[in-house]
């Protein structure tokens, strides 16, 4: 190696004139020498996050998490095919056909719903990164859907960095009853899947709920809806009007009410 790389004393013939600091220095050689790339290659090597066996071994972990997902959804799709007993193959499993057999086209019908599901994570991240650290309001919808299942509409209403008003919905959740624990429960699952903060949160106020107005407006019992909080309070608002009214009504139907169901529900409500 000549002087690229000090002298062979150190490797084969050794090294006894320690006091000779030059001999240590004209090993190391330069800033290119080949000693300050080896252990510059030793000091990257031992780095815990550059090493060969953490890039390795974190380049594994995600492939057999891909591998994982597809052997599980392969499961499925077989149990299913099995469990009904239906052809796997099609008559035509070519690239081109609109038909290739069950088994591909309910991989490929899987597929799509998890594209759809990847979509929706990357609107919902675009829309925590335009909120960032500012403050937010909370709107909450519940209805029941068609198979009389409640579920809580989440949207967030913020102003974006233009200064715009934007409401964006966030998720759909199904709930078991629409109790207010239940409701703050959900809410906080749905914070915390979005990296979103309760302090971040500010409440309407009540008074963008407007009950009408004019000296001659008609006021009357509202019956509550179904899918909106907002026709709760025009129920109860209208109730506390006519409080004294309705009671000289109930009081009406208890005592002339006709039938036994009018007389004990006239009554239950009463009391």
């Amino acid at each position: 190696m000549g002087q690229k790389g000090g002298r062979d004393a150190f490797v084969s013939q050794g090294f006894d004139t320690w006091n000779k600091k030059d001999a240590f220095r004209t090993h190391m050689g330069g800033v290119d020498s080949f000693h300050n790339k080896a252990k510059e290659q030793c000091e990257f090597l031992m780095r815990e996050k550059q090493a060969i066996n953490v890039v390795l071994r974190r380049q594994t972990e995600a492939e057999d998490h891909k591998y994982k997902a597809r052997l599980c959804v392969s499961i499925i799709v077989v149990r299913l095919l099995l469990k009904t007993g239906l052809p796997f193959r099609g008559h035509d499993e070519s690239v081109n056909s609109e038909n290739r057999g069950l088994y591909i086209e309910v991989l490929k019908a899987i597929r799509e719903t998890k594209l759809v599901q990847c979509f929706a994570q990357e609107v919902l991240l675009s829309i925590r990164e335009e909120i960032g650290q500012n403050v937010f309001a909370l709107l909450v919808d519940e209805s029941s859907d068609v198979s009389k299942k409640e579920q809580m509409a989440i949207v967030l209403r913020y102003v974006d960095s233009l200064g715009f008003v934007k409401e964006r919905f966030i998720g759909l959740v199904h709930v078991k009853d629409t109790s207010s624990l239940t409701l703050k429960n959900a809410i906080n699952e749905v914070f915390t899947s979005n990296n979103l903060s309760f302090s971040q949160q500010r409440s309407m106020m009540v008074g963008e709920l407007e009950t009408g107005r004019g000296l001659n407006q008609e006021t009357t019992l509202v019956r509550a809806g179904e899918t909106r909080w907002g026709s709760h309070f025009n129920t109860l608002t209208s109730l506390m009007k006519l409080f004294a009214d309705v009671i000289v009504v109930l009081d009406f139907v208890k005592e002339e009410g006709g039938s036994l169901a009018n007389l004990q529900q006239a009554s239950g409500i009463l009391a």
